[in-house]
């Protein structure tokens, strides 16, 4: 067989194995990892608009309370979060996601003993799980909720037992409207843009996911089909010989190989090119599945050979029969650039449970009857020789 002939299976080797490489771990965890900086970068952008809004509006509860350590601390922040955010094209991931982190804590950690349950500093504490468990695990998420709970528990065992005590009076507090816009910029402004970032996350990770899979099947298909002819493959056509020869072993039928060897097409090839041959494959392809039924199985071997299972067939002389139709739908020229390519076929006929009794037998058995007709000349039909043991009722 010439080597040129199988261009189209080469063709979908090169592209199986393109595929192949850009599904493995380390492109998808490269993959991952870019979706997950640009989610932090994300983040960052939604810190530095609350930073932004926050910082003075933290600043300006002072008319309330009188200028209280942690506006000063968040003003500090702020600035952070600001200078962070217009360099953060020079940061690493890591680095910029563990100064979220950071910054989360700090703030969730300070309202927490300053205001305890009264001010809304406690929401970074929890929002602080939510970017655990979906940037990390659930496990690292779980972490942040214990830690979330010890602080707590310590926070409130201080303000319970006394040595903690809130620096203004609640009740004047509660009645500024600035604590209030604090509080919305806490529980409305920062969720939002957080959920969004996480959101955004999660739908870059299933649309990677998707097409992970969708390369997959591709994949699949290219192994279980060809490319040129969209044929099923060697693989998928013993798979179905195999469920077929298990029926006709429940109802006691017959199930037939043809073994198809075309003849000539190592001339076209030569004479006209690859492309000619291509045509010639494509053709020959469609007009054998035009005369095998829709439950049978037109598959490419590899090269100018394809085999044919024909389910429940009568006997040897119906598979005969069929073959001959396949040897007259050849008989009409290929049109090719202006020009009429010419095929023949030699078809080797094995019949189970007459002539094998597994289906890499039933292979060889029509593959051993093809040879038997190429010797006889061109476009000829061979029947396979009886096996001396057949399957038993």
């Amino acid at each position: 067989m010439s080597s040129a002939i199988d261009s189209g299976k080469r063709r979908a080797d090169s592209l199986a194995l393109r595929l192949l490489r850009s599904t493995r771990p380390v492109s998808l965890r490269h993959r991952l990892a870019a979706i997950r900086a640009e989610i932090i970068d994300r983040l960052w952008l939604s810190l530095f608009i609350v930073a932004m809004v926050g910082a003075p509006l933290s600043a300006m509860r002072a008319s309330t309370t009188g200028w209280l350590p942690i506006y000063s601390m968040h003003l500090a922040l702020a600035v952070l979060v600001a200078c962070i955010f217009f360099i953060r094209e020079r940061l690493s991931t890591t680095f910029k996601l563990s100064m979220i982190v950071a910054l989360f804590w700090t703030i969730g950690c300070a309202g927490l003993a300053s205001t305890g349950m009264v001010g809304p500093s406690v929401w970074w504490l929890s929002l602080s799980i939510l970017l655990f468990t979906a940037l990390y695990s659930v496990r690292a998420g779980l972490v942040a909720a214990l830690l979330t709970l010890a602080v707590t528990a310590v926070a409130a065992t201080g303000f319970i037992q006394g040595w903690l005590t809130m620096p203004y009076d609640a009740n004047v507090y509660i009645r500024s409207v600035i604590a209030w816009v604090n509080v919305v910029v806490a529980v409305v402004l920062l969720p939002l843009l957080l959920f969004s970032s996480v959101t955004s996350f999660h739908s870059s990770t299933v649309q990677l996911l998707e097409e992970v899979d969708g390369q997959r099947e591709m994949i699949r298909q290219l192994a279980m089909h060809d490319e040129l002819t969209d044929a099923p493959t060697l693989r998928l056509a013993t798979d179905r010989l195999e469920q077929a020869m298990l029926g006709a072993i429940r109802s006691g039928g017959h199930v037939a190989v043809l073994f198809i060897d075309l003849d000539g097409f190592k001339n076209i090839n030569d004479t006209h090119g690859h492309d000619a041959g291509d045509a010639v494959l494509k053709a020959v392809a469609q007009r054998c599945r035009d005369v095998v039924r829709a439950d049978d199985t037109l598959a490419r071997r590899g090269g100018d050979e394809f085999i044919a299972i024909l389910k429940e067939v009568q006997d040897s002389n119906a598979a005969v029969v069929l073959a001959q139709r396949m040897l007259d739908a050849l008989a009409s020229p290929v049109a090719y650039g202006g020009k009429d390519l010419r095929v023949g076929a030699s078809i080797g006929v094995a019949l189970y449970p007459q002539h094998a009794l597994s289906p890499a037998d039933m292979i060889r058995a029509g593959d051993g009857a093809m040879y038997e007709a190429k010797r006889s000349g061109t476009n000829q039909i061979r029947v396979a020789p009886p096996i001396l043991v057949q399957a038993s009722a």
